[in-house]
């Protein structure tokens, strides 16, 4: 799957909202909904971890 088919999917699960920023060459600007907020600490916490298996593991 490539970026913009996942960035699709979070927008359409209200996770990101999707926004085209003005100007050439055309662009977009994806921010986090409430949804997405409520994701970041279960990320954090994944994120500590990984990086915890990652130190015990050299």
């Amino acid at each position: 799957m490539v970026l913009s088919d996942r960035l699709a999917q979070l927008t359409r699960a209200g996770v990101l909202d999707r926004h085209r920023v003005p100007g050439w060459p055309p662009r977009v600007r994806y921010t986090l909904r409430e949804q997405g907020r409520a994701l970041v600490p279960v990320l954090h916490s994944m994120w500590e971890w990984g990086t915890a298996r990652r130190q015990e593991s050299r």
